[in-house]
C-alpha cells in the first residue's frame, strides 16, 4: 500500500508540474532542476547537456536552493565525462538517466538520494523527458526568435539601402554640382544656386523623416495587449506619433472586437496596422487615411484607405492576382499569409484602398 501510495503521489507531482518560464535561461533551469530534485527526492542535481551544432559541454548544478551553471570545453574523450563529474562535483551516491530531445543532448544526475527503489528509475526516465522536453520548447522559441529578428533587420537594411542610402546619395552629387556652379567663370546667377540650395534642403528634410520612420520602427510592439480598449489607446498613439512626423490625419476606427481575440493575435494585428501606416506615410504622398479594424462572423478584417498617389499599378487586384504579378507590399502580403489570411488592393489616384482578412482560427481566446 506505501508502494502505490508513494508512486501515485509521485505521478500527480510530475502531472502538476507547472510550466517553466521561456525567456530566461538561468530561470528556466532553475525551474526544472528544483522540480527534478523535488520528485527525485535528491537534495543536489546536475544536468549535463550538448546542443546541436554546438561544440560546448554545458553544466548546471542545484545545491542548496542555489543553481550554478558554466560553460566547459569539449572533452578530448567523452567517454570519460561521468568519471570527471564523479570527481568535480563529489558524487557519491548518485543515479543519472539520458536527456534526449530535438535540439539537445546530455544526462540528468540525481545526487546524494536515499537509497534508490526499483519504481524511481521509470520515475527518473519520466523526469529527464519532462527536462528534455521543456528545453527543447526553449530553444526551439529561441531560434523562432532569432528567425524573425534576422528577418526583420534584412528587410530594414533593404528599406535603408532603397530608401536612404539613395537619397543620401542624390543629395551627394547635388553638393558636387552646386560646387562646379560656384566656381565657374563666371559663377551661376544667385538664383539657380537658391534652387538647387532649396532642393537639397527638401532632400535633406525627407532623410530626416526617414530617420525617425525607421527609429520608429526599431520600436518594440507592446507585450501587453489586452482588449478593444488597450489595442485603440496603443493606435491612438501611433497614429500621434505619425502624425507629427508626417502631417497626417490618421482616422482609427474599431468594432466588435473586445474580448475576442488573443493577446498574442492582437500583437499581430498591431504589426499589421503599423506596417500599412508606415507604408502610406512613407510612399504614398497622402494627407488622411482611414483604419477599419471589424471583427464579424468569427473572421477579422482590417480596411485601410488613403488619398495619396496610389500604387505604381490601377484597378482592383485580389490576393491570387497581386501573388501572380508580384506587385503590392511584400512585408505586408508575407505577414497576411503567416496569419492565413488575404489581402485585396483597390488604387488610383487619390484614392486607394487595402482589404485584409484573417480568419478566426488561433487567433480568438
Amino acid at each position: 500500500m506505501d508502494f502505490e501510495q508513494r508512486l501515485s503521489r509521485e505521478m500527480l507531482k510530475i502531472a502538476s508540474w507547472p510550466r517553466g518560464p521561456l525567456q530566461d535561461a538561468d530561470a528556466l533551469l532553475d525551474h526544472l532542476l528544483a522540480h527534478a530534485g523535488g520528485i527525485l527526492e535528491a537534495p543536489r542535481v546536475l544536468l549535463a547537456w550538448e546542443e546541436a551544432d554546438e561544440p560546448w559541454l554545458y553544466l548546471a548544478h542545484r545545491s542548496g536552493g542555489r543553481i550554478e551553471r558554466s560553460r566547459e570545453a569539449p572533452l578530448a574523450n567523452p567517454e570519460a565525462i561521468e568519471e570527471i563529474l564523479r570527481r568535480r562535483f563529489a558524487m557519491d551516491r548518485v543515479d543519472s538517466w539520458p536527456v534526449r530531445g530535438e535540439t539537445i543532448q546530455g544526462r540528468l544526475f540525481a545526487l546524494d538520494r536515499p537509497a534508490p527503489e526499483g519504481e524511481s528509475l521509470v520515475l527518473g526516465e519520466i523526469v529527464a523527458q519532462r527536462v528534455a522536453a521543456e528545453l527543447d520548447q526553449f530553444y526551439l522559441t529561441h531560434q523562432l526568435r532569432t528567425a524573425a529578428v534576422t528577418d526583420e533587420r534584412v528587410r530594414l537594411a533593404c528599406d535603408l539601402h532603397d530608401g536612404m542610402l539613395q537619397s543620401l546619395t542624390g543629395t551627394a552629387l547635388q553638393l558636387q554640382a552646386l560646387a562646379k556652379w560656384m566656381e565657374k567663370d563666371p559663377p551661376a546667377p544667385p538664383a539657380d544656386l537658391r534652387e538647387i540650395l532649396r532642393e537639397i534642403q527638401q532632400l535633406i528634410a525627407a532623410d530626416q523623416r526617414d530617420l525617425r520612420f525607421f527609429i520608429e520602427e526599431l520600436k518594440p510592439v507592446p507585450r501587453a495587449l489586452a482588449g478593444q480598449g488597450d489595442l485603440a489607446s496603443r493606435l491612438a498613439e501611433l497614429a500621434d506619433r505619425l502624425k507629427r512626423l508626417w502631417v497626417l490625419d490618421i482616422d482609427i476606427h474599431l468594432e466588435g472586437l473586445d474580448g475576442q481575440l488573443s493577446e498574442a493575435f492582437t500583437r499581430q494585428l498591431y504589426r499589421l496596422v503599423r506596417e500599412s501606416l508606415f507604408n502610406v506615410a512613407r510612399h504614398a504622398g497622402a494627407s488622411s487615411v482611414r483604419v477599419e479594424i471589424v471583427w464579424r462572423e468569427r473572421a477579422l478584417s482590417i480596411t485601410v484607405t488613403d488619398d495619396g498617389r496610389g500604387f505604381p499599378f490601377t484597378g482592383r487586384y485580389d490576393h491570387e492576382e497581386l501573388q501572380r504579378q508580384k506587385l503590392g507590399p511584400v512585408s505586408l502580403k508575407e505577414r497576411i499569409a503567416a496569419l492565413g489570411g488575404s489581402i485585396a488592393i483597390d488604387t488610383g489616384p487619390g484614392l486607394t484602398r487595402l482589404e485584409m482578412h484573417l480568419p478566426a482560427q488561433g487567433g480568438t481566446r
